[in-house]
């Protein structure tokens, strides 16, 4: 039997179908609002899950994930401020019967999750645009720009196509911080090679990362700061394939072809509202971080989890989704660990962002100090799989 509770899901993207999969679980009513007039191609990337965030998706059903990714077992880092180096400073080794990270395509985990919610009858997918929302202590209404009119106990953002609808409810950054960067990603087509390793080399321009998508295909991240040499390289695909067969040949044989590019600037956001009710933020819109780490989908889905635990401790006392109680509840859970687990991922590229030589050696010598210490790193690996959420 259903709830006579409704959530209403404002996004089109991975993250709204996710969250509306996720708590269908709990036989609540769910209308995922993809406003028509907002809606922007959304290019398929790849997904660095955590052992953690699988094991969940897996426990929901989606049991697909673990057969359709590439299991990275083993980190490298590489300090390469003056040049680039192949030999790792730094690495990490997943524990047994554990993987350190899965890489997956984007699309084909959203085709997944849509699949499976065609056949759940307590989510309807909406196509219309909202005019207004407003609200009061027992629900929220929203008005579609037909006129229609829907009550909803809570409402999530996932979208950044939507801003407009929360200029009323006080939209503040509490963090906005840009690196004066651009993140490019794209993938190498190469030669077969065991294809297991994540790389992350640290160049004077910014942070490289190599993700092993099959034994032929590794996807790439290179944050590159705005106006230096290596923008026009990646800016010139022949000039980039050139580049890469240069100074990564031994890592792929040879690399064969470089796919579409895109490009995003980066920037540290944190965002929360002044003055609402029964409403949420999630992905995005709450929070960017720099993708030094690949952490940003992580850091959704242990958001979603959270909102989870939320909603089982508020049906177990009989209390309404989307009060109050529920707000703060949800808010006091993820806010700090969110803000602390950001900061720290805007720490570590700090660390890697200061140009000078000196103080480039000293890090590169507590690189290969650490990578002697098996404390410190088991607990450096407990944090990237489960945040601080531990």
């Amino acid at each position: 039997m259903l709830n006579s509770q409704k959530i209403c899901i404002i996004g089109s993207g991975l993250t709204a179908l996710t969250i509306a999969y996720l708590l269908s679980k709990f036989k609540l009513r769910i209308d995922i609002v993809e406003q028509v007039s907002n809606k922007k191609k959304i290019n398929p990337t790849k997904l660095a899950l955590s052992q953690n965030s699988l094991d969940q998706l897996c426990s929901f059903g989606l049991k697909n994930i673990q057969k359709k990714s590439n299991v990275v077992n083993k980190i490298h880092l590489h300090d390469s401020y003056s040049s680039i180096s192949l030999k790792n400073d730094l690495e990490f080794s997943a524990p047994k019967k554990e993987a350190l990270a899965y890489i997956i395509d984007s699309n084909s985990l959203f085709l997944d999750i849509t699949k499976k919610i065609k056949f759940l009858r307590n989510i309807n997918i909406l196509r219309k645009d909202i005019l207004s929302i407003n609200e009061n202590n027992f629900f929220n209404e929203v008005t579609f720009k037909n006129l229609t009119k829907e009550n909803y106990s809570l409402i999530i953002f996932s979208s950044m196509n939507n801003l407009s609808l929360l200029l009323k409810f006080k939209l503040r950054k509490v963090m906005d911080k840009s690196y004066k960067e651009k993140a490019y990603v794209f993938n190498l087509f190469h030669k077969k090679i065991d294809n297991k390793l994540a790389r992350q080399f640290f160049l004077k321009d910014g942070p490289l990362a190599f993700l092993p998508v099959s034994n032929s295909e590794t996807s790439v991240i290179w944050s590159i700061k705005n106006n230096s040499v290596n923008e026009k390289i990646v800016n010139n695909k022949k000039d980039l394939l050139k580049f890469f067969n240069i100074h990564f040949k031994e890592l792929f044989k040879e690399i064969i072809s470089i796919s579409q590019i895109q490009q995003y600037n980066l920037n540290y956001s944190f965002n929360k509202l002044i003055d609402s009710k029964r409403i949420l933020l999630f992905g995005d819109i709450a929070n960017k971080i720099h993708p030094i780490a690949g952490q940003g989908w992580n850091m959704t889905l242990r958001n979603i989890f959270s909102l989870i635990n939320v909603i089982k401790h508020s049906q177990n006392l009989g209390f309404e989704i989307g009060n109050d109680i529920f707000i703060k509840e949800y808010l006091n859970e993820v806010n700090s660990n969110n803000f602390i687990f950001s900061s720290l991922i805007d720490g570590v590229r700090g660390i890697f962002d200061i140009k000078n030589i000196t103080y480039a050696n000293l890090r590169k010598n507590v690189l290969v100090n650490l990578n002697q210490n098996v404390f410190i790193k088991k607990n450096l690996i407990d944090l990237a799989n489960k945040g601080l959420f531990i």
